[in-house]
């Protein structure tokens, strides 16, 4: 080795100490479709007006959520901000997977949950939007969407 070589080497190896390794995101990863979240979402399906078999209309959209997991043994909170606080954080809605909760303002857009809907699968989920149209499928990437998504939970095991 040249004069000073061992000492280059040295230092080299100490700023590769020095650096920090990439950030990964503080949320859960992404997992899976289980048994249960297929369940759960062709019980969330069931809802839709176009399967809607003598079921009684939901109230909103947490009373939607809560009737859905309370058929698979999950009880769940009645509001969607007290549901936005359960579970594990999804780092971003592409880790999202079935069964999944995602959280949105309300009709105003604003940093406070307001609506809560069930993760479908390929940027869909499934929610109760009002009376007159009751359980619906939405895109996420939707510019009303879009626009109010505040976070996802992951509730189920």
């Amino acid at each position: 080795m040249r004069r000073g070589g061992p000492l280059l080497l040295a230092t080299a190896l100490a700023l590769c100490a020095c650096v920090t390794p990439p950030r990964r995101g503080t949320g859960v990863p992404k997992r899976a479709a289980t048994a249960e979240a297929k369940a759960l979402l062709r019980t969330a399906k069931s809802y839709l007006p176009e399967e809607e078999k003598d079921r009684a209309q939901p109230k909103d959209c947490s009373d939607f959520v809560g009737k859905v997991f309370a058929e698979h043994g999950i009880k769940l909170p009645r509001t969607s901000l007290e549901m936005s606080k359960l579970g594990q954080p999804i780092a971003s809605s592409k880790a999202l997977s079935m069964g999944d909760l995602v959280f949105f303002s309300g009709e105003k857009i604003s940093h406070t949950v307001g609506h809560v809907g069930i993760y479908v699968s390929n940027g869909i989920f499934i929610h109760f939007t009002k009376p007159s149209v009751g359980v619906t499928l939405e895109s996420l990437y939707s510019d009303y969407y879009r626009k109010r998504y505040l976070k996802s939970r992951r509730v189920l095991p």
